[in-house]
């Protein structure tokens, strides 16, 4: 009876282990690691935030081509490309939503 309940154990310990050891599923929204290389601001469309559950904290920018890059948020340039975009977002929102129409008499 010893036994078994030692090899219940035993199994329940590995089995534990396997379900511990499993890959986690991971974020579209997380970057595995981040890079200080500066990317020009003209190919940039758009950038959003990691997930704050992500392991590494970083800004996603993609390009006019789809590329995502994965960067540092601390790097002294990502700010001013942030801004740049915002900018760049609300002047065209602002433009589409205030052209006047011709109205027909």
């Amino acid at each position: 009876m010893r036994n078994l309940c030692a090899l219940l154990f035993v199994l329940l310990l590995c089995s534990l282990q396997l379900v511990s050891s499993a890959p986690l599923a991971r974020s579209p929204n997380c970057c595995p690691s981040v890079t200080d290389k500066k990317i020009p601001l003209k190919k940039v469309v758009s950038y959003k935030h990691t997930d704050s559950d992500c392991a590494v904290k970083g800004i996603i920018f993609k390009t006019v081509a789809g590329k995502r890059f994965c960067i540092n948020p601390d790097a002294v340039w990502v700010s001013s490309h942030v801004v740049a975009v915002d900018i760049h977002r609300n002047t065209t929102v602002m433009i589409t939503t205030t052209t006047p129409t011709m109205l027909s008499v």
